[in-house]
């Protein structure tokens, strides 16, 4: 297996003295900043249960987190995010970090009418300005860090996954075709969506994604693209590269899930953070030369 579990899994659970968090903490953007790592992860209280706020924790060495003082550092205050603020995915571009994340209005059913892409941009990580609403309708958007053929790049979805384009970060093309979509006959049956931003390796994309099969059980894959195309799909996996079998993983609020939406490269190791049983926070690790080498024994 690719990637190793910390042993002391789960690094973020919920506090019951904190009515912002005291049901759930899952679903991690992670960024390097600084010689630290920052998570910011999807959290359910007391207020207006079941609404989703975007706190904050900050570490070290990429395995053991204090929750900020502060938190939440993103709450739900606009129409569109009425019924709350969900699943972060962030990135650093410039001396600006982008945090896109799920605006949901609260109605149900959950359909392309009530949820969201939005984004809020910061310098510092504790201070955001938030732009709205940048692609109607759709949601799981994960910016990558670099211009590609002239033009922003930014992976979104959930049900399928497709590339989107743009000259300023605030305006995008979605391309609708898609790149990835389920599988009939695999573990990604009945869903995938966007995972972490992507990273560059030589002159490929490589891109981890969710999935789920039709028993329910989500688990993370792996992509790898075209740099200079990213629509063109270069390798996609068989099998999932982690799936739900320890106990914080398995039962929860929603069992059988790790969903992965932080990824970075921490002193000479990646570390992958994933929401487990939508209950808890935890971290698998690799190091970048093993990583490597299992990306270059792909082709």
């Amino acid at each position: 297996m690719l990637f190793k579990r910390y042993d002391k899994n789960p690094i973020i659970s919920p506090d019951s003295g904190k009515d912002y968090e005291a049901r759930t903490t899952y679903n991690p953007a992670a960024i390097v900043h600084d010689n630290k790592v920052y998570l910011i992860y999807r959290a359910e209280g007391e207020i207006g249960k079941f609404v989703s706020r975007l706190c904050m924790a900050v570490s070290d060495d990429g395995f053991n987190f204090e929750k900020y003082e502060n938190n939440p550092i993103i709450e739900p205050t606009l129409p569109e995010e009425k019924g709350g603020c969900e699943d972060p995915r962030i990135t650093k571009i410039g001396d600006t970090f982008y945090l896109l994340y799920t605006s949901y209005s609260g109605r149900q059913p959950v359909t392309p009418n009530t949820i969201n892409e939005s984004l809020a941009t910061s310098k510092n990580l504790t201070s955001w300005k938030k732009h709205g609403i940048i692609i109607k309708g759709l949601k799981s958007a994960a910016l990558f860090s670099e211009k590609v053929n002239g033009k922003y790049l930014m992976f979104i979805g959930g049900e399928k996954i497709r590339t989107a384009e743009s000259d300023d970060i605030f305006n995008w093309n979605v391309d609708e075709e898609g790149i990835l979509d389920i599988r009939e006959d695999k573990f990604d049956s009945k869903y995938v969506e966007v995972g972490p931003p992507p990273f560059a390796f030589e002159d490929k994309l490589v891109l981890f994604f969710n999935t789920s099969d039709k028993n329910g059980v989500f688990h993370p894959s792996l992509a790898i693209l075209d740099k200079n195309n990213p629509s063109k799909v270069l390798y996609r996996a068989d099998k999932p590269i982690m799936t739900p079998t320890e106990e914080y993983e398995t039962k929860g609020y929603v069992p059988n899930v790790i969903f992965g939406e932080g990824l970075v490269e921490f002193n000479g190791t990646y570390f992958y953070y994933y929401g487990a049983a939508d209950n808890h926070v935890g971290v698998a690790t690799v190091s970048k030369d093993k990583m490597e080498k299992y990306i270059s024994s792909l082709f």
